[in-house]
């Protein structure tokens, strides 16, 4: 995509000199990172806090908000135990360190998981092994392979195309000893009653099950937790140099997550809204013959042609103020594709006008059929 810096934006626009644009970018799924209330949150704490807690929590920087969004977090989707660290890819690691404490030595991942589940592994000093994509019977094969125990990493809604991971069959591949450890960015505040994720929406209970998750996407504020049973959140605590030797999300930040969190209990119509918005959009991308999952996640991936193409089509909805990013992210489901990402405050008029603007440039009778995102 043309590089379009950032004058303004909202939760669903961008601003680029005196030019509005229609964006279906990011990971923003409840348009929380604009909401007023949150954003009012933010303003009160730094009055209180400042802009950083300056040390690692485990010395001097574990402000009030931080101890108070973990033992939130962690009680809304119901685990033993919860750690909360800077960010996402912080929380993949302290995961792993803390397994790793635990005399867990080997790594089985998705070859299409996310880059920071394999960097993981690695830095934790792990040796890890790919199984095929969404392939739970590939994966038994390996791990029955492995010495145990080991541990399944996974994403839980990938995202580039918003598939979900087998977890029932990954969980009930697990050896005793092993752990399945499922990355939930992406299913975190849009998935389950409330947005409690992925295990919620599936059903999935297991003594067995680590999830971590970043709350820069579905919250739309900013850091990190690890959740699941005790034993491994507490050796992450205890050995996870990832988290005890970091400074954490700043304080007015986590202050926002809190707001976030209780929007997200209180607000019934927040995910009413994003499911619709998943449906009409479904309906569109079809309309066009465009594949489109009937999941209940946010991110649609397609390709439409060769690149020369997809480049034209990226062009000229730019040409109609919209974004609908190209990208050629880690592990996505060709080398270059569109990942449109559709949030709870998109309104009806901005995703016809999304309806419009693809009418204008793959409406055309295309020569090259559209390909699926599998």
């Amino acid at each position: 995509m043309p590089n379009i810096p950032s004058d303004f934006c909202t939760a669903t626009t961008i601003r680029r000199g005196s030019t509005d644009y229609l964006s279906f970018g990011g990971c923003n799924y409840l348009g929380l990172a604009h909401h007023p209330q949150i954003l009012e949150a933010v303003r009160k704490s730094v009055s209180l806090y400042g802009l950083s807690s300056s040390a690692s929590r485990e010395t001097t920087g574990n402000a009030r908000p931080h101890a108070e969004l973990e033992a939130q977090l962690t009680a809304f989707c119901d685990h033993q135990a919860g750690l909360l660290v800077p960010d996402g890819y912080t929380a993949n690691l302290a995961a792993m360190q803390g397994l790793e404490a635990l005399g867990i030595t080997h790594a089985l991942i998705d070859t299409r998981a996310h880059a920071s589940l394999k960097d993981a592994a690695t830095l934790a000093g792990m040796d890890f092994h790919l199984y095929d994509h969404l392939d739970a019977d590939h994966a038994r094969s390996i791990l029955h392979a492995l010495p145990a125990p080991a541990a399944i990493l996974t994403d839980s809604v990938f995202t580039t195309d918003g598939d979900l991971a087998p977890v029932h069959a990954l969980n009930n591949a697990l050896r005793d000893g092993d752990w399945l450890v499922l990355d939930d960015c992406h299913g975190f505040a849009v998935l389950g009653n409330h947005g409690k994720g992925t295990p919620d929406e599936l059903n999935l209970q297991s003594d067995q099950l680590i999830v971590t998750t970043t709350l820069a996407k579905g919250l739309g504020c900013a850091g990190g937790i690890v959740m699941g049973a005790s034993t491994p959140v507490e050796s992450a605590r205890n050995h996870s140099i990832a988290y005890r030797c970091t400074t954490p999300a700043a304080p007015p930040l986590v202050a926002a997550g809190l707001e976030a969190l209780r929007l997200l209990q209180a607000d019934d119509q927040l995910h009413p809204r994003l499911r619709s918005n998943i449906t009409h959009v479904r309906e569109i991308l079809r309309s066009f013959d465009l594949p489109a999952h009937d999941l209940h996640t946010s991110i649609f991936a397609f390709t439409i042609g060769d690149e020369s193409n997809m480049k034209r089509i990226e062009n000229r909805l730019l040409a109609s103020k919209i974004i609908l990013p190209l990208m050629e992210y880690p592990n996505g489901p060709a080398p270059l594709y569109f990942r449109l990402a559709v949030n709870a405050a998109h309104t009806l008029d901005q995703l016809e006008h999304l309806r419009t603007g693809l009418e204008a440039t793959i409406g055309e009778k295309i020569d090259t059929k559209a390909e699926a995102s599998t």
